[in-house]
């Protein structure tokens, strides 16, 4: 059975504190939802599945199962520090904002210009 291995609970210890912690930084507006997405696909695949059909996970020996789970460990580490890495790169790209390009070419203001979304103050105003 899948929860005689070790690397079930490392994986599914993991994974719940990377929920939780995407959920507090989704409360602080401070982070994408896509993590969250992740990490619930993550369980519904490896930790309700086996539960779910038993059966068809008589015939894989248990090293492998152990193994599996140690991949799925693996990768919610490293999806985690990508993502991290992937939001700053992200965030320093210079980013132009269109609206005010579509309002220009709408209207026969002469001094239209896109600015880039750090050249705005917090209601949304060019400087």
């Amino acid at each position: 059975m899948v929860t005689n291995e070790l690397t079930i609970y490392l994986a599914a210890a993991a994974l719940v504190v990377l929920t939780v912690e995407s959920c507090a930084k989704l409360l602080n507006r401070d982070s994408f939802s896509i993590t969250l997405a992740v990490y619930v696909t993550a369980f519904a695949w490896y930790f309700v599945d086996p539960f779910l059909n038993p059966k068809q996970y008589d015939y894989i020996p248990p090293f492998l199962i152990s193994q599996s789970y140690g991949q799925v460990l693996i990768f919610l580490i490293a999806f985690r520090f990508f993502m991290r890495v992937a939001v700053r790169w992200v965030d320093s790209q210079d980013v132009v904002d269109v609206k005010p390009a579509l309002r220009c070419s709408e209207s026969a203001n002469a001094n239209c210009h896109a600015y880039s979304h750090r050249d705005r103050d917090a209601n949304g105003d060019a400087w």
